[in-house]
């Protein structure tokens, strides 16, 4: 057998599963801005087109990505205990989780959800419903928790929103945007959006 032949025989197969896992590495190399789909399919010694039999672009191999990292984030009896509670200790958790892979905000910015995500998202509004909201409330209040959620992992995701050493000028700007760099301020709003009195 040639050495060609040899090299195809040993090659793993590609599927969504090592695309996934390859493109975190990458991520974690060289940052989200630099993951291509070239080097995608180098890095899996396929083409670029055989890649794209898998994935139709970056946007969707993003939403790949966390899919799979939400695949092993292990969600909570979803009967049991306090519901808010169970809620508020799911979405700190998953926005954690996903922040794990830099620049993963995408996932929760597109209504392309695939598996994983659609089991979070069911979760929590079951939540909601557990706690007294109908339905439609309950996608109402989500709809500022996935919101609050997005711009938590912008936040921390963007360079733009890191802490200077000097300071801002005006003590006002200074601490506001002290408090919007902290994270217990996200923990503190979500609870303001989950603990409201339904029907409010």
């Amino acid at each position: 057998m040639s050495n060609v032949a040899s090299k195809k025989a040993v090659r793993e197969p590609v599927d969504r599963d090592r695309i996934a896992t390859t493109a975190m590495e990458l991520i974690n190399e060289v940052g989200v801005d630099k993951l291509t789909m070239r080097a995608l399919a180098a890095r899996l010694d396929v083409s670029a087109m055989a890649l794209y039999h898998h994935v139709e672009d970056k946007n969707e191999l993003l939403r790949l990505i966390g899919d799979e990292v939400l695949r092993n984030f292990e969600l909570p009896d979803p009967d049991s205990g306090d519901p808010r509670e169970v809620l508020k200790s799911v979405c700190v958790a998953a926005v954690d989780v996903l922040l794990q892979v830099p620049g993963l905000s995408s996932v929760l910015l597109t209504s392309k959800m695939l598996p994983n995500a659609q089991k979070l998202v069911h979760f929590c509004l079951h939540q909601l419903q557990r706690a007294g909201y109908d339905r439609e409330s309950a996608q109402e209040v989500y709809a500022g928790i996935h919101t609050l959620s997005l711009g938590r992992m912008l936040i921390e995701e963007n360079a733009a929103y890191k802490v200077r050493a000097t300071p801002h000028p005006d003590d006002e700007i200074h601490d506001y945007t002290t408090r919007l760099q902290s994270r217990e301020s996200y923990q503190r709003a979500l609870i303001v959006l989950v603990d409201q009195p339904v029907g409010s």
